[in-house]
């Protein structure tokens, strides 16, 4: 008896180039081999079928809110309800071929990936950001109007001066968190900030920074503005998510400090479909404008400069809209689409790039685990095409065939 399974196909690509024909020696959830020739009774015939490693989404929150109606969500829901309430979602982003997502905040992340990895539920590996920090008066905050008291901990932490920054960062990793999110910038979905505006000083970035090197772990910063961005790599922050508004000089220390962009396009199209149906404030839609414009002009810069592009949708809620959960692949078509990457650029950006993560996924070679898709298409000729996933295997086990 043996728990080897071998996959072949004509047509693998394994996270960073097209293979062609090839065998992939799968045992005890991780890849074993990958080549020609090898020997094994127990195997999968894709024939020409894609195969691809899992998919992995960068930045996403699975909060269980609605995106028109996300203060209220957080205020008049319980926690545990809106968690229950994402179960379903999980299943959905796994059987569309997202094996892994970076939860970029939200207390209850923590928990999800530990029913996940306990096998309680069904859904994707979850690398989990548990509880963002976010300043008063930040991005972090459900609202400006309510006393910052009420909100610390519905969904962002606030704190304030370096002490109470340093007190933060050790209380989210208490809870578990696998490393921690900030915000440095305000943005579009908050009340009443811009996302011009710098948040946190660099001396609290500082020290979040020094807390999370010390837990051996790292810094991911939502940065839209250019001076919070900039503030950000100063501060030591491992990752630059979204990045909208970087300028030239920007770009290029991101390229010199060797730090990954998550741009999220996902997100900024989605608000706006949303906000042109009339389920946003129109403050929302036009601090949004000059993002969706800027983001698609920092895509294809960033590239051309060496920077590490991550596929993140920033996915916050459900809508219905074509760009949701269940649909994160929509991510690599933008990033095709309005940010100007080749097809293989942008599958790169949601596999192989993606190992800078911390974890044995995103790609196909021995000691990765075994997270591997089939998709009835050619994403590299059609990058719509990964939508069409037929099988997913993940930690080695079918969960969809």
């Amino acid at each position: 008896m043996t728990n080897k399974i071998l996959i072949r196909s004509d047509n693998v690509f394994d996270g960073e180039n097209f293979l062609g024909r090839r065998e992939i020696l799968v045992k005890d959830g991780k890849i074993l081999e990958v080549g020609s020739g090898i020997s094994c009774d127990n195997r999968i015939e894709l024939g020409d079928e894609f195969v691809s490693p899992g998919f992995v989404d960068a930045h996403i929150h699975i909060s269980g809110v609605k995106l028109s109606s996300i203060p209220e969500s957080f205020f008049y829901e319980t926690a545990p309800a809106r968690m229950l309430s994402t179960i379903p979602i999980l299943k959905k982003i796994l059987f569309s071929g997202f094996t892994t997502v970076r939860e970029c905040g939200d207390y209850h992340g923590v928990y999800l990936r530990d029913a996940v990895n306990a096998g309680y539920i069904e859904g994707p590996r979850i690398i989990a950001a548990g509880s963002p920090l976010t300043q008063t008066f930040g991005h972090g905050e459900l609202s400006h109007v309510l006393p910052a008291e009420t909100q610390s901990g519905l969904f962002g932490m606030v704190c304030d001066g370096v002490d109470d920054c340093i007190k933060a960062s050790r209380t989210v990793l208490r809870q578990g968190s696998d490393f921690i999110k900030i915000f440095t910038t305000g943005g579009a979905l908050s009340q009443s900030d811009s996302p011009y505006h710098e948040q946190f000083t660099l001396e609290e970035i500082r020290a979040i920074v020094k807390e999370a090197k010390k837990a051996g772990t790292y810094v991911a910063a939502h940065a839209e503005g250019d001076a919070g961005i900039r503030n950000a790599i100063e501060g030591g922050v491992s990752f630059i998510e979204h990045g909208f508004l970087a300028n030239e000089e920007t770009i290029l220390l991101i390229a010199e400090r060797n730090i990954p962009l998550t741009p999220t396009l996902s997100v900024l199209e989605q608000i706006n479909e949303l906000g042109e149906k009339g389920a946003l404030p129109k403050p929302t839609l036009e601090k949004l404008q000059p993002l969706r414009q800027h983001a698609r002009t920092v895509v294809p810069r960033a590239q051309k400069a060496g920077i590490k592009i991550l596929a993140g949708t920033d996915l916050i809620g459900s809508t219905g809209l074509d760009i949701d959960y269940g649909n994160n692949w929509m991510e690599m078509v933008l990033l095709n689409k309005l940010g100007g990457l080749s097809e293989l650029e942008a599958l790169r950006a949601a596999t192989g790039n993606c190992s800078v993560l911390g974890k044995k996924v995103g790609r196909l070679a021995p000691g990765y685990d075994a997270d591997i898709i089939s998709i009835n298409g050619n994403p590299l000729e059609e990058i719509a095409d990964a939508s069409k996933v037929a099988m997913v295997m993940k930690g080695g086990s079918i969960v969809k065939k």
